[in-house]
């Protein structure tokens, strides 16, 4: 939906914080106030600080377009910089949740559906399965009883839990004794089983790969005859993700002249997946205009000088040379300032010193984070998730019992449904 600027009057998608034409605050975008992820990157921060299983185990991929079935996720479009929330039904149809450049805004979206699912599956953990959620206390003494007897619940569920984990560890390892000696007796060596899958180039079904690191299922470079380049993918459904199939395929680390292409590890997929996806902040000139990035403000952040009004303005498209940090590095520029006469300083600007003291005054008086100024792909937002759960949601709560079963579901997500 488009709004009209209430400086210069041109209209532009409300999404957007500032005027693209003048550069003027979007009053209507909020922040959030409450110390939560605001970025891709700070989500898969606070995930991976909290312990949480492999993105195949909860079904949340973060920063990662996943084309599977049975997902949610978010990733940021390289072509168009928007943020894209989503869901993958059961069906592998997909259904929007939000599309749009403001990113903090689509972090929270993906962020409250994920507290969902962690506040039901330890609900779950606690009593194996069966979850009734407590009536509300109506006196202190009701609230003591009632809070006693939770903690004692699931006390002795972690106790018995310990115990079948305890009897289970020790009956393994007496059959892996059993195994070791019978192998030693017979003298027969084995080749150690690889615990993940090793990074370099496969060819498999006919086409080459590059495995980058990290994850066995992501992580993957494809290369297309078709455009001569390497390209991200995802192998989910092959036999590339298994640590020890794996290895039937795999050609070398770094013998692609065997397969005909071009070495993967000077593509611009891999140069990109090396530099997290960002460019570094700073000045930059490109034919002869003047850009700064400001990357701690935003993943986007870019901004022009213009130098008849010698002033800044928020700009959402960039050359494409400076949306990469091994091109973006050539087009460094360090301005000194005490002879500089053709850019001024950013920080010094009238844009950033009337558009940022606005940010820290609507910041510092305490507003919530509001959903409303935003527009969704789906007008029902009750079906993407309860809210009705944030009360009972604490950020201090560090046991995450995450079910350590391939297939997680919590049982409360209708995989069939549009959210």
């Amino acid at each position: 939906m488009n709004i009209k600027c209430n400086y210069c009057g041109s209209e532009f998608d409300e999404t957007l914080e500032k005027c693209p034409n003048c550069g003027a605050s979007n009053a209507n975008v909020k922040r959030s106030t409450i110390d939560q992820p605001k970025t891709i990157e700070e989500l898969k921060k606070w995930y991976s600080d909290k312990g949480l299983p492999p993105y195949e185990t909860t079904r949340f991929f973060i920063g990662i377009d996943y084309k599977g079935p049975r997902a949610f996720g978010i990733y940021k479009d390289e072509n168009s910089g928007k943020c894209v929330v989503y869901k993958n039904k059961d069906t592998g149809q997909r259904a929007v949740r939000y599309e749009g450049t403001d990113e903090a805004y689509a972090v929270n979206e993906l962020f409250m559906r994920l507290k969902q699912e962690i506040l039901e599956q330890k609900a779950g953990n606690i009593s194996e399965g069966t979850y009734t959620a407590p009536s509300t206390p109506q006196t202190h003494e009701e609230a003591v009883d009632s809070a006693y007897l939770q903690y004692k619940k699931e006390f002795e569920y972690k106790r018995q839990k310990r115990r079948t984990l305890l009897g289970g560890g020790i009956a393994v390892l007496a059959v892996l004794l059993v195994v070791v000696l019978a192998i030693a007796k017979g003298g027969v060596i084995r080749d150690q089983i690889p615990s993940t899958v090793k990074s370099g180039y496969y060819r498999y079904d006919d086409n080459s790969y590059y495995h980058m690191s990290e994850s066995q299922y992501n992580n993957w470079l494809l290369y297309s005859p078709d455009s001569g380049k390497w390209e991200e993918c995802h192998v989910e459904d092959t036999f590339l993700v298994d640590p020890k199939k794996s290895q039937k395929y795999f050609v070398s680390e770094n013998d692609y002249d065997s397969l005909g292409c071009p070495d993967a590890l000077e593509s611009k997929a891999y140069l990109d997946y090396k530099n997290n996806y960002s460019v570094s902040k700073g000045y930059y000139k490109f034919n002869g205009e003047y850009y700064y990035h400001d990357e701690v403000r935003d993943n986007f952040g870019w901004y022009l000088y213009d130098a008849d009004k010698d002033d800044w303005y928020s700009i959402s498209y960039v050359p494409d040379s400076l949306t990469h940090q091994y091109t973006a590095k050539d087009f460094t520029y360090e301005p000194n300032w005490e002879t500089e006469t053709s850019v001024s300083d950013y920080f010094s600007s009238d844009y950033y010193v009337s558009t940022y003291s606005e940010d820290k005054n609507s910041s510092s008086s305490g507003s919530s984070y509001s959903s409303s100024s935003h527009s969704s792909k789906s007008s029902d937002s009750s079906s993407w998730w309860d809210s009705s759960d944030d009360d009972s949601w604490s950020s201090s709560d560090s046991s995450w019992d995450w079910s350590s079963s391939d297939s997680w579901d919590s049982g409360s997500t209708d995989w069939g449904s549009d959210w």
